[in-house]
């Protein structure tokens, strides 16, 4: 009997059949990989001989891009304009219950060009599909009014439950300047997007080269309405199977769009235009982003925001207080499924307490961060501050917007330039960095800080801004850190981990076994070992953004735990002295990747800390074990079940204190009231074993919870040279 095969892989469509989607890829996808395409050389090849100019004839004749004759040379003469910016893209599959909408961003360059897009996929209104659904299907993408009253097309936002697809763009094949087939091919990549399960934001791509390579072969024809230059209208190809058609028009110069929200707490000031470096004219939160190709609006929204009550304003605020503001202050109806929105709210604080602060996940990952107007340039962070040694931020321009669009970066999912490429004068490179860089002996680049303080993104910055998937960019998509190379398996093989003999990380558990829904307090400690000043990073705390932390369960499976609150601005690499060391601590238990022990047996928890000295890559790896006892009591049962919930989880993150997330408050009320036992249980209640891991965070619940020793900070802590 004969194998029985799919039709739609065999490139033949028989009548009244559904073709199928390109299926996922079955390579294993990794959380937090994401693909980014990269510069290519433009050619002028000859057309692909494996797909027939007659094939691509039928939806893009001759006849939609007349031929221009040249006097004295036979043939007509071929024009593409492949304009850089921001297109609208529709692929429609031959005989499917869907329709594909997305974007594609063509950056030129000299002699090379980038191309990346991101498909969403909707109902096809086409296939006998009734009237309010076809209407719904269809609204996302419907043209513009026609004549007269046509209004241009803009950048489009999907809804991010709709998000399909990523093509990464890897050959691009132009037409000769002569020839009858005007028309070009772009080869891409796609890499199918598995979407997170519910109450999870980190769906996976595949590992490249993604979930299927197709040829998108298009022609010139005459804009509908809405589109204002050039449009191509062609056909999709798996090999040589015409898989549907394709449609894509230029709307934008600018790649991507946002808009930023700023409110600001009564007694504070939040950051506005400067002069530019030159006098010519003005810089701002617009003009920054503009660097990197993004149109960005700016909303000054709410003012005079009434300090919450028990909190002092010009103090350093807490975690979980500033937490609790920005949940009470977002703009209510905020839809990000409509627009991309970031929330920056600006509050007084003090010098030394931290320029700017982002969160993992408010409601959903990066939506918010706080800039902190009385906070400034301390000596004890850089020497290089210049003339703004010891001033607040509000006192000095240039530098306040420089850090407060660090703030914005990362809230797009970027990260520390130390991590990367390294220091330099950019906005994702931190404020004592990029002093040191303007200022320090050994970097020969000219200019002071702040007078000559760079506002704009650095090239590395502007590709992952202009070329990453949407859902690593966009907010309340993917959690941060997702798509950078410290969370992608094979980007380290260049890393030049240290031996013990010259940097050490010695990471120690608090406890060797714990109960499930018990919080683990981890501490690790970088010793330089040689007797030779080393440099390493000033601060190794997660939230400084240079260690990682990995458990690895019983099973073999690796998960990461990024930072909760994210500590910008305040880090550089800097010398450690021979012999010295310098520490920093946490509570594993949640992060926006989920629970770190979520079954019983045997966790390894590795460590590692990482950054660049000079675009060079190092890092120092340390590991641990841990032993999650298997529950003995009932009571123990009960906590667990309880205890493991994602706002208990953020409650543990913020380091207790987050009354505004009353679930948590129940739930950790319930459990650990007067101090002990549930006393609901049918073994008679008893202290749970989980309640050693909550010391220090229980103090200030409603009801008088337990675990008032005041050992664990509120924060954790800081790197400190020993």
């Amino acid at each position: 009997m004969p194998k029985e095969t799919d039709p739609s892989l065999s490139g033949e469509t028989p009548k009244g059949f559904v073709a199928s989607e390109p299926p996922p890829s079955s390579a294993q996808g990794q959380i937090g990989f994401a693909p980014v395409a990269e510069p290519l050389t433009l050619d002028e090849p000859a057309q692909d001989p494996t797909i027939s100019a007659a094939n691509i004839a039928t939806t893009a004749t001759e006849t939609l891009q007349p031929a221009t004759a040249i006097p004295g040379i036979v043939g007509p003469l071929c024009r593409i304009n492949l304009r850089e910016g921001c297109y609208r893209i529709t692929y429609q599959p031959k005989l499917s219950t869907s329709v594909f909408h997305g974007t594609m961003r063509v950056e030129r360059g000299g002699a090379a060009a980038t191309i990346s897009g991101d498909l969403y996929r909707f109902l096809n209104p086409v296939i006998s599909l009734p009237v309010s659904i076809a209407t719904v299907a269809t609204a996302v993408e419907r043209p513009a009014a026609a004549g007269i009253f046509a209004l241009p097309l803009t950048i489009p936002v999907y809804p991010r439950k709709q998000y399909y697809s990523y093509l990464k763009v890897t050959g691009i094949q132009l037409p000769p300047l002569i020839t009858s087939n005007c028309s070009f091919t772009l080869t891409a990549q796609e890499y199918v997007y598995t979407q997170p399960p519910p109450g999870q934001f980190n769906g996976t791509f595949p590992a490249a080269p993604g979930t299927r390579t197709v040829k998108i072969v298009l022609k010139n024809a005459p804009p509908p309405p809405g589109y204002t230059s050039v449009y191509f209208e062609g056909k999709l190809f798996e090999g040589a199977a015409e898989k549907g058609t394709f449609k894509m028009g230029w709307v934008s110069s600018s790649f991507r769009r946002a808009t930023v929200e700023i409110d600001t707490l009564t007694g504070a000031v939040p950051p506005k235009a400067v002069p530019t470096i030159s006098g010519t004219g003005t810089e701002d939160f617009k003009t920054v982003f503009a660097t990197a190709g993004w149109d960005l609006s700016v909303v000054y929204d709410q003012t005079n925001i009434p300090v919450p009550a028990g909190v002092v304003a010009t103090n350093c605020w807490s975690n979980a207080d500033l937490h609790g503001l920005m949940v009470a202050n977002r703009k209510a109806g905020t839809d990000l499924d409509k627009e991309w929105r970031f929330h920056l709210i600006v509050v007084p604080a003090k010098l030394g307490c931290s320029r700017g602060i982002m969160y993992d996940q408010i409601d959903v990952p990066r939506e918010g961060s706080a800039s902190f107007s009385d906070d400034g340039y301390p000596t004890a962070d850089s020497s290089n501050f210049g003339a703004a040694a010891n001033k607040k931020q509000r006192d000095v321009p240039r530098a306040y917007l420089r850090s407060a669009s660090h703030e914005l970066g990362h809230g797009f999912n970027q990260i520390h330039q130390e991590q990367e490429g390294g220091a330099d004068n950019s906005i994702m490179t931190t404020t004592p960095s990029v002093a040191d860089v303007l200022g320090g002996p050994a970097t020969g680049l000219p200019g002071v800080f702040p007078t000559n303080i760079n506002l704009g993104f650095n090239e590395h910055v502007r590709h992952h801004l202009i070329h990453f998937p949407d859902p690593t960019v966009r907010p309340g998509g993917m959690t941060f850190g997702s798509g950078h190379s410290s969370f992608v398996p094979s980007a380290d093989t260049d890393r030049h981990y240290l031996s013990a003999d010259d940097v050490e990380l010695r990471v120690t558990a608090e406890q060797n076994q714990i109960a499930l829904g018990e919080p683990l307090g981890l501490r690790w400690e970088l010793v330089n070992n040689s007797g030779d000043p080393i440099p390493v990073p000033n601060d190794i705390s997660t939230e400084a953004l240079y260690a990682t932390i990995e458990v690895i369960n019983p099973n073999g499976i690796v998960k990461m735990m990024p930072p909760f609150v994210i500590l910008c601005e305040g880090t550089k690499i800097e010398n450690l002295d021979g012999g010295k060391s310098i520490s920093a601590s946490s509570r594993v238990y949640w992060s926006s990747r989920g629970f770190a022990f979520e079954r019983t047996g045997r966790h390894v928890i590795e460590v590692q800390v990482k950054w660049s000295i000079a675009g060079v890559p190092f890092g120092v790896r340390g590991r641990t074990e841990v032993w999650v006892n298997y529950p003995l009591t009932t009571t123990d049962n009960n906590v667990a079940a309880t205890l493991m919930h994602p706002e208990v989880g953020m409650y543990v993150a913020l380091g207790g204190g987050a009354n505004h997330l009353t679930d948590a408050v129940d739930r950790l009320s319930r459990m650990f009231k007067n101090g002990g036992g549930t006393g609901d249980s049918a073994d008679g209640g008893g202290t749970p074993s989980a309640m050693r891991g909550y010391d220090g965070l229980l103090k200030d619940l409603p009801s008088g919870g337990g675990g008032t020793s005041d050992k664990a900070a509120k924060k954790p802590s800081k790197g400190k040279t020993k």
